[in-house]
């Protein structure tokens, strides 16, 4: 068995991050009775419902998920235990490729997931998600990426730019144009990002290991432009009666497939911004 190396620090979370250890923290704060979604996205109602958590445990209510929050958020969970936690811990192995069903249940499949990643972090591999795996699992020296990833809250004029001039030249339609700026909403706000999930990247968070391109294609608007929209225009014409969020989840296949849809008038806005530029 690999030497035991010290836990990772806890990440910090805070507003404008996204990522699976925020879609973790959610289903814990769920868990603790909180209503919130689970959508990977750190905005806020999360922030105002990780304020009144630390106010109910005397934390520095700062709305930030770090080093003394954790701790109080976690709850350790073995097979046989359903709960939001456990949909917390599938989240957070998903992070590695584990594929797990995010169901709530620890079932076999659960325990053979986590008893692979303890031998693998060289803890004590007993099945259990205690504190030691909890810290591992989220932290951000745990590998596997998905730490989080600060998102600006404003979308960069430029890339507006550069994404509607990349389907107006594709000739898309109108509802391609919208499944590329919802999906460009959500996956980055409309902003070149060099950091997201694993080894997501750019505007559309897109994965050189999911045969997206290099890192420096990806981080090119109008390459990746011209990669989301190249897919979408296929998608759209297979399936006429698809909706431009459907079309951009078919393109992108999102955890949160329902997330595309509801930024449209956001999304609509900026094409009518991007038009302009």
């Amino acid at each position: 068995m690999p030497s035991a190396t010290a836990a990772p620090a806890w990440p910090a979370l805070g507003k404008g991050t996204t990522g699976a250890n925020v879609a973790t923290a959610q289903y814990l704060l769920r868990g603790h009775g909180y209503g919130l979604a689970a959508d990977g996205d750190f905005g806020p109602a999360t922030e105002n419902t990780v304020v009144a958590f630390q106010e109910s445990r005397g934390y520095a209510a700062d709305g930030v998920i770090g080093a003394e929050t954790w701790p109080g958020l976690i709850v350790t969970v073995r097979e046989g235990s359903r709960s939001e936690a456990v949909a917390a811990a599938q989240t957070a192995l998903n992070k590695y490729g584990y594929g797990l069903a995010v169901d709530g249940q620890f079932g076999p499949a659960t325990a053979s997931a986590v008893t692979s990643f303890q031998r693998d972090k060289g803890l004590s591999v007993d099945g259990v998600i205690g504190p030691e795996t909890w810290q591992n699992l989220v932290g951000q020296g745990g590998g596997g990426g998905g730490g989080g990833c600060t998102v600006p809250d404003d979308p960069d004029p430029e890339v507006l730019r550069v994404v509607h001039r990349t389907g107006v030249g594709l000739g898309v339609s109108d509802r391609v144009m919208l499944a590329g700026f919802e999906a460009g909403v959500v996956e980055s706000h409309m902003n070149n990002l060099d950091c997201g999930d694993r080894d997501s990247l750019g505007v559309f968070q897109q994965r050189p290991s999911q045969g997206w391109g290099t890192p420096d294609q990806i981080m090119d608007v109008s390459y990746a432009s011209n990669s989301f929209f190249t897919r979408a225009i296929r998608v759209a014409a297979d399936n006429p009666d698809l909706s431009a969020g459907q079309v951009a989840q078919a393109v992108q296949v999102s955890a949160y497939p329902d997330r595309y849809d509801a930024v449209e008038g956001t999304a609509r806005e900026l094409i009518e911004r991007a038009s302009h530029l």
